[in-house]
């Protein structure tokens, strides 16, 4: 269940979790509460690794209307509570996450038609960390204050904010995992360092990672374009944001093996996209799609670029091989999300000047397929993609790698493709981490540049 899954991060599990909550107090009038209890279990990637999740999540919710005259309009008081086992299946270790609070509907302020703005405040312990033994290793508390839009149908139409008060500090469960239950083969985090813009010769502030064999030999580079989430202008402050995503988080949260040879940088984009002339993917089916189909027929124009343009990936690309001892001929390349554009229009311009291998995940290649056909082939490429993926159509992962197979005989190994049944946008942490189904490391290190 999407909501559950996201119970590791404290706004996150509050926000979320309202969206189902609420909507379910919109049409209770019952003056007892209404107790739902759902357990429910997945694997996560998100800390690098494979981790077995075991929770359940109960509710006891009471609702009123806010007057006779508004029987639509709904208060809601609740008592809340969750309880996970994060298990390493590899070892066995394993870790608790639990929480109890309360939350109350105080204030609801009509703003438009039936949009209605709530003012919800939870107060409590919505996050408890426990070792195997039930010794407690980290705690939230204090007083949230959420401002959110809801309909009176129970739809939740927009978050706009929180108020904190108390000692929260976001816990990031990644960090706990790494100690309680992580990996025994990665000091990952001890080789990560920030960059920011300004300090180095390249323009992009990025994030950097050493492996340990580094200096010894001269290693394999692997560059790695983020999401359109991760954005920002380099600063430090920034890149500690972009890091908290795939690759980088791995790295920073010990979930990247030690004996994996790359030299890791992920630069930073400044994304300057929007602006008149997209207004038309606004209201259609995978908007990511059509936003990014319509700024490549734009040209990759700078001043609105979304995401990582073709000479950006280039000039970052040419300062890593001259500024690291890397090898010229293993230079790879990977993206997620608009990265993974990002990297598909690279290939387009650049072809296979700098870069042995790539592998786009969640990325919208079709543009640079109808741009330039069988010329992709140049380069080795694995894509990725999430069948659910409702933000970039999975076609544009399938339609370049299949026309590359049947139409220009690339073989499947040079042209390869996959396609996740039960996976949604997020078709990365899978991809990236260790323990998954697929090794696109050694495939990557498989081939070389002329």
């Amino acid at each position: 269940m999407r909501v559950m899954r996201t119970l590791g991060a404290v706004v996150g599990t509050v926000v979320l979790g309202l969206s189902t909550v609420v909507a379910s107090a919109a049409t209770a009038t019952a003056a007892r509460p209404e107790v739902v209890s759902e357990p429910y279990d997945y694997r996560s990637f998100e800390c690098g690794y494979p981790i077995e999740v075991a929770g359940e999540f109960t509710s006891a919710v009471v609702s009123r209307p806010r007057s006779p005259k508004e029987p639509d309009v709904l208060y809601f008081h609740g008592r809340f509570s969750f309880r996970e086992v994060w298990t390493n299946p590899g070892t066995g270790a394993r870790f608790v996450i639990r929480g109890t609070w309360l939350e109350a509907d105080v204030t609801a302020t009509l703003v438009e038609d039936n949009v209605y703005e709530y003012t919800v405040i939870q107060a409590g312990q919505p996050f408890v960390v426990e070792d195997s033994t039930g010794r407690v290793i980290a705690r939230e508390r204090g007083v949230l204050r959420y401002q959110i839009l809801w309909d009176t149908d129970g739809n939740f139409v927009d978050f706009l904010g929180v108020d904190v008060r108390g000692p929260h500090s976001s816990l990031n469960t990644c960090r706990y995992a790494a100690d309680l239950i992580g990996l025994t083969n990665s000091t990952s985090s001890q080789r990560y360092t920030l960059r920011p813009a300004g300090t180095t010769g390249s323009p992009l502030g990025y994030v950097e990672y050493l492996p340990p064999s580094y200096g010894q030999a001269t290693s394999p580079l692997l560059v790695f374009l983020h999401g359109s989430g991760e954005s920002g202008d380099g600063s430090a402050d920034a890149l500690a944001v972009q890091a908290e995503q795939a690759i980088p988080r791995h790295i920073a949260y010990d979930g990247w093996p030690d004996e994996r040879p790359f030299v890791v940088l992920a630069p930073q984009h400044d994304d300057t996209g929007g602006g008149p002339g997209y207004e038309h993917c606004d209201d259609v089916a995978f908007g990511g799609s059509c936003f990014l189909t319509t700024w490549h027929d734009r040209g990759h124009l700078s001043t609105e670029a979304p995401c990582f343009t073709p000479d950006e990936v280039r000039d970052f690309i040419t300062y890593a091989v001259g500024a690291y001892d890397v090898d010229p001929a293993r230079v790879y390349l990977t993206g997620l999300s608009c990265g993974g554009f990002g990297a598909w229009e690279y290939l387009e311009i650049q072809g296979d000047a700098q870069v042995a291998a790539a592998v786009p995940i969640a990325g919208e290649g079709r543009p640079a397929w109808e741009a330039v056909g069988c010329d992709l082939a140049s380069v080795p490429t694995w894509a990725f993609h999430g069948a659910l993926d409702d933000v970039i159509d999975p076609q544009g992962s399938i339609v370049p790698i299949t026309g590359l197979r049947n139409q220009c005989g690339v073989a499947d190994e040079e042209a390869g493709l996959t396609v996740y049944p039960h996976r949604d946008h997020d078709s990365w942490n899978i991809t990236y981490a260790q323990g998954s189904p697929v090794d696109i490391y050694t495939w990557l290190l498989d081939h070389t540049s002329p």
